[in-house]
Order: structure tokens, then C-alpha cells, then sequence
């Protein structure tokens, strides 16, 4: 008896190798869809334990001026009480030129891992922007707020020869006497030429500007005092000693509050000339993107550190005046300081 041998046709084993591989696919893909998982777990416990462990090695601080300075000062105090809060050497790097914006650039490419933080300055995130054309990096995009730290409370000293004992005074007799008052200050793009920009456009001050430079407030205090130049806009850390001798007089403060170094100088607003509050400002920030769990620990830190009564003294006596935020905050100061400053210098520009 002659027995066949099973035998397959082709169109069958076909589909059994399909189904095979249709399993094999199912299969796969499952397996990835449980690996990816566990993956992005893993990485984000990775994250976790090194926001967590924070800090574990050197911080990074970069001042973007010169040794010696207010800024470098703040920069430095700040780097000390951090490494006592974090148990962690904090290496102060200063980076000087353009206003402070070689420095933040470097700090706007750094890694957002809370190593590198950069000493920020008003005039380098908001007036800075607003002056410069193809500025390099975006404040608002590439910055992480941290925290404001200081004021630099300013003030309007004149000429005892002067016929003002205020700012509404003077700006009566700048409007009766048109095109004859001037007013000093550090140089082109200062917060004070600004804001005696803002003054003049908003406020019908009739001034015009001499600028001296960044380097020349004890030259053009000596010309006010001298009285070849009636009128300086200036930090009341530089003009509060010769206020307290008579050889200026302060006429207004543009800020919220009266000078404790200069106590007898009306701020703008108790004379009736309100809507001008004008400060330059420091602060702490990070490369954005920077995991906001670190922007917090930092945050606290520096609001306790800037409570301490030595460094409010040590502030003080540099003209600063302690003014902790938080993050949300000066990064809407950052915003508000931008339109306004870009307002100003739109309707200034043969004079910036």
C-alpha cells in the first residue's frame, strides 16, 4: 500500500509565515511600549536624585563687570552666603564688557543644570535690548529669573543756586526757562538718562542731557557742585555725602519710599510728581530651562540671606537697598522694564 507524504502548498505555508510574523511584530511593540516606560521612568528619577542632590559640586557665578565695583561687592557677599547655605565653594567669575552683556550671554548658552547663575543688572536685561540692534540673546526666552536682590535707589541733586527745593519746583522752572536746565548723568543709556528721558516725555521736564560716562560720577558731581552743570541724576551711595555737607541739594528721590541715607529728600510722589519710580536693580538668574526646582531652593536661600542684618548693613552701606522677589516677580519686573524703556528709547532716538 503506497502512502502519500503530507504535503503543504505554498499559499498555506504563506500565511502560517505571516501570522508568525504579525505575532512577531505584536510582540515587539509590546515590548517596547513596556521598556519606553520603565526608560522615561528611569530618567526621570535620574533627574529627580540630581535636583535633589543639589548642589554636588561647584556653582558657578558670573558678575558682568569689573573687580572692585558695587557689583562685583554684591556678587561676592552673595557667593559667600551661598556657600555657607549650601556647604559648596561658589566661584565668583567676572566677565566684564558691553554693559554686562558679554557676561549674560555666556550664562544664556550655559547648560540649565543651576551650576552656572550670572549677577544680573537692570541696565543689561532692559535697556540694553531696547538700544542695541542683533542683541544676542532674548532676556525674557534665554533667562531664568532667580531673584531680584537689590535696589540702587537714585536721586535728583542740584546746584545749591538752583531756584528748586523739589522736583515740582524744578520742573516749574525748567518749563519757565526753556532750553537753559541740564542734567548729568553716568552716560548714554544709564537708567538715569532714561529715566530723565521718561521725565521729559511724560512729565514735561524741559532738561537736556549731558552724558559723562560710566566712569565720570565723580567728575560731574564735581561740575554740579561747581555749577558748571546744574543738575545731576545720580545713586544717592554717591551723592548722599555731599547732600549732608550742603554742596548739593536733593530735591526727590523717584522711588516708592525716602532714602534712609538721605532722610530729608521728598520722594517724587510726596511733591505731586508721581508716576516716575526709577532704580537701577540687581538680581540672580539662570540659563532658561534651568528645573524650577532649583530655581526655588535658590529663591529661599537668598530670601534668608538677604533678611541677615549684616548684609542688609553691608548693602546699605553701598547704597543698596535689600529687595528680595520672587521669580515670577522680577521676571515681570523684567517685562515691564522692557516696554517701558522700549516706549522711551522709541521717542528718543536722536538722542540715545
Amino acid at each position: 500500500m503506497n502512502f502519500k507524504k503530507p504535503t503543504r502548498d505554498s499559499s498555506s505555508r504563506s500565511t502560517e509565515s505571516s501570522a508568525i510574523g504579525k505575532r512577531r511584530s505584536i510582540l515587539t511593540r509590546l515590548s517596547a511600549l513596556m521598556v519606553a516606560p520603565l526608560f522615561a521612568m528611569s530618567l526621570t528619577a535620574t533627574d529627580a536624585h540630581a535636583q535633589d542632590a543639589f548642589p554636588d559640586r561647584p556653582i558657578k557665578l558670573i558678575v558682568p563687570f569689573g573687580a572692585g565695583g558695587s557689583a562685583d561687592m554684591l556678587g561676592r557677599l552673595i557667593g559667600d552666603r551661598l556657600r555657607i547655605a549650601f556647604d559648596t565653594p561658589v566661584v565668583v567669575e567676572n566677565r566684564p564688557g558691553a554693559t554686562g552683556v558679554i557676561g549674560a550671554t555666556a550664562v544664556a548658552r550655559a547648560d540649565p543644570d543651576g551650576y552656572t547663575l550670572l549677577l544680573v543688572f537692570d541696565g543689561t536685561v532692559s535697556i540694553a535690548p531696547v538700544l542695541q540692534e542683533n542683541f544676542p540673546f532674548d532676556p525674557i526666552k534665554d533667562l531664568a529669573p532667580i531673584a531680584k536682590l537689590a535696589d540702587v535707589d537714585l536721586v535728583i541733586a542740584a546746584n545749591p543756586a538752583v531756584p528748586a527745593s523739589n522736583i515740582k519746583e524744578l520742573l516749574e522752572y525748567s518749563q519757565a526757562n526753556p532750553g537753559k536746565l541740564s542734567y548729568a548723568s553716568p552716560g548714554m543709556g544709564s537708567t538715569a538718562q532714561m529715566g530723565g528721558e521718561l521725565m521729559r516725555l511724560k512729565g514735561g521736564m524741559n532738561w537736556v542731557h549731558i552724558p559723562y560716562g560710566a566712569s565720570g560720577s565723580g567728575k560731574f558731581v564735581m561740575d554740579v557742585i561747581g555749577g558748571s552743570v546744574p543738575v545731576a541724576f545720580i545713586s544717592v551711595a554717591v551723592a548722599a555725602p555731599f547732600i549732608k555737607d550742603k554742596k548739593l541739594v536733593g530735591l526727590g528721590v523717584p522711588s516708592a519710599q525716602r532714602n534712609s541715607a538721605i532722610p530729608d529728600t521728598p520722594t517724587f510722589q510726596e511733591v505731586g510728581f508721581s508716576g516716575f519710580d526709577v532704580a537701577s536693580w540687581f538680581g540672580l538668574a539662570a540659563p532658561a530651562k534651568t528645573p524650577q526646582t532649583i530655581i526655588d531652593r535658590l529663591n529661599q536661600e537668598l530670601k534668608t540671606i538677604l533678611a541677615q542684618p549684616d548684609v542688609v548693613e553691608r548693602l546699605n552701606g553701598a547704597g543698596m537697598v535689600p529687595a528680595w522677589s520672587t521669580p515670577q516677580a522680577m521676571g515681570q519686573l523684567i517685562e515691564g522694564d522692557l516696554a517701558r524703556w522700549g516706549e522711551v528709547a522709541k521717542n528718543t532716538k536722536g538722542q540715545m
